[in-house]
């Protein structure tokens, strides 16, 4: 019995290695589109019987012309030859169109699977990975598969063809001449058994250090008010120059292998010649061999010398596009299914956390058995200093971030149980780094969604706080933002996005320090403006600012990841505990900044 179980455990590890194999993803890709591969294959034979076809018309002809050079039928000959050639270059051409259109449907196919499996994970995977790493996965990554299952697929499949055409044609002319000719075909398999490893490894070593340029290019170019803020331009420009001398280095050492391998296989090609000559023109000579076929026989062995000097870049073209499909099955292979479809969660909704505890990574706890009640209608404001886990909440009921199992329920439903379309479709979350795309005001706030009409859009910013100012700008809602939305303050960027999260009318709210970068005065009036937009819905509010929390129906105090406090803010003051050290603080500078 236990040996049976062996035996299906080992089935299924090497069923698993087959699905993580590159060639194997590598052919699934390329099968999809097996008629546009079969056709450019049926092309490629077909080249290849037309090109071997021109020898043996040479060999006719200079055999007639052995025999009667006055009657030999050269004019015919020559016709035929052309029409050969013709008819090779239009399957040739026939083939790439073919097969060369196949792989950028495989592109188009791996870039889309690639986009959708970096949706789906977690900002974990993102703490994780730089990007720049996964942009080269993105793009140097599959364009390399791209030119395997193009360039690599005709050049391979060619001089498999090439070298059965040829090897029977002069077996069939004098196999003892074609076993001297061949004799250096040991010799270029041990090259290439050599070559073949090492090239693995310096085409992974070039590919990786390519993620690392690129990620350092993008992370000084979104940091660059930093850079010349702290006068780092020295330092940024030293630190690339090392990181591309790095990359150089390893360029040219994949390029010295490569470079190498050829001269060899020219060397080996020519020493195949040199037999042939010697061999084949002593059999000639002896009257054992025709002109004409010594002559075509050379001229197969001529149609090999493309196909075995272009060994050596074909199987670079196949090593690289095996070693960047790995990597980015790294990203494809294990990542989490999509979110799932769901109807809207409708109606009132209370939100429970029952004893929460989460660390990021398995580090010391940021949050510690929190328990609290947000009933349907209500605001609870979340506060405690920096760092008492406020910001988590959010995360974790919206799960971008995964909570612990059966800690935070939504309208009585455990969330991490509740399919993520459906989830977010009830959640309007504001982050405290509030993000827009290099897009128009209108579509950051409506974010293509058919549910938010322009006219919704309108009275979310005048909710928010933000409509005025958009008037004023000359081109208005129109108003293309920089990346990131850099070219956008603080605060009308916090705002832009809390327009974003009322325009969907969701039944929840998740507002993260949503009034950190706007004065007393404009914060007092989008929550006059927010209470009455928000009466029956549900509102979590973490927040610094305790006017803000004032107006909320109920304050829950963290401090080190756990509640300390809860309570009305005239309550919590009257028992003297953090919030009412925090709230005097918070008076105290207030009082100094209008003095």
């Amino acid at each position: 019995m236990s040996s049976g179980r062996d035996g299906d455990d080992d089935r299924s590890r090497r069923r698993e290695a087959r699905l993580r194999s590159p060639a194997r993803a590598v052919l699934d890709y390329a099968v999809r589109y097996w008629v546009r591969y079969l056709i450019g294959i049926v092309a490629l034979l077909a080249a290849t019987g037309l090109a071997l076809a021109i020898p043996a018309t040479v060999k006719r002809a200079v055999d007639a012309l052995e025999r009667d050079a006055a009657r030999a039928p050269l004019a015919q000959e020559a016709v035929v030859i052309v029409l050969l050639a013709l008819g090779h270059g239009g399957a040739r051409l026939a083939s790439r169109f073919t097969l060369l259109g196949g792989s950028q449907r495989v592109e188009y196919d791996l870039r889309n699977d690639l986009y959708a499996a970096l949706q789906a994970y977690p900002p974990a995977f993102y703490a994780a990975h730089r990007t720049g790493d996964l942009m080269s996965r993105a793009s140097s990554d599959v364009a390399a598969v791209k030119s395997l299952v193009g360039f690599g697929f005709v050049s391979l499949v060619g001089t498999l063809f090439a070298f059965t055409g040829a090897l029977v044609a002069m077996v069939a002319i004098d196999p003892w001449l074609t076993l001297w000719a061949m004799a250096p075909c040991p010799l270029l398999v041990v090259l290439f058994t050599r070559v073949n490893g090492r090239v693995h490894q310096q085409t992974l070593a070039m590919q990786t250090q390519l993620g690392v340029l690129s990620g350092m290019v993008q992370e000084y170019l979104t940091g660059m008010s930093v850079v010349r803020g702290y006068a780092m331009e020295e330092h940024a420009r030293r630190s690339f120059a090392h990181a591309n001398l790095e990359l150089q280095q390893r360029s040219l050492a994949l390029a010295r292998t490569q470079s190498q391998f050829l001269p060899l296989m020219t060397l080996v090609g020519g020493l195949g010649a040199l037999i042939v000559l010697w061999i084949g023109g002593t059999a000639v000579a002896e009257g054992r061999l025709s002109l004409g076929s010594l002559v075509a026989f050379n001229g197969y062995l001529a149609y090999l010398a493309w196909p075995t000097l272009a060994l050596g870049w074909t199987l670079s073209l196949v090593r690289r596009g095996l070693t960047s499909m790995a990597r980015i099955l790294e990203i494809t292979r294990p990542a989490p299914p999509l979110s799932e479809s769901g109807s809207a969660l409708d109606g009132h909704l209370d939100l429970r956390f029952d004893g929460v505890t989460f660390s990021y990574g398995g580090s010391t706890p940021v949050l510690t058995h929190v328990s609290f009640t947000i009933e349907p209608g209500q605001t609870v404001a979340v506060v405690g200093p920096t760092g008492s886990g406020k910001t988590t909440l959010g995360l974790l009921v919206t799960r971008l971030w995964e909570p612990p199992p059966a800690t935070i329920f939504l309208g009585g439903r455990d969330v991490t149980r509740i399919p993520l379309a459906e989830l977010r479709a009830a959640i309007g979350y504001v982050p405290q780094e509030a993000f827009l795309f290099s897009r128009s005001i209108m579509d950051n706030v409506t974010l293509d969604r058919e549910r938010v009409s322009p006219d919704l859009a309108r009275r979310a910013a005048s909710i928010a706080g933000i409509a005025d100012e958009i008037a004023l700008w000359h081109q208005g809602w129109t108003t293309v933002v920089g990346e990131r939305g850099l070219t956008l303050s603080g605060g009308q960027r916090q705002r832009v996005a809390l327009a974003r999260a009322l325009g969907g009318a969701p039944p929840v709210l998740v507002l993260d320090d949503v009034f950190a970068n706007v004065d007393a005065l404009k914060e007092e009036e989008i929550m006059a403006r927010l209470r009455q937009a928000t009466a029956g819905r549900t509102v979590l509010l973490m927040t610094h600012r305790l006017r803000a929390a004032r107006a909320a129906d109920r304050i829950v105090v963290l401090q080190g990841g756990r509640v300390i406090e809860a309570g009305r803010h005239d309550d919590l003051i009257a028992a003297g505990g953090l919030y009412a050290r925090l709230w005097r603080l918070q008076q105290l500078e207030e009082e100094i900044a209008r003095a």
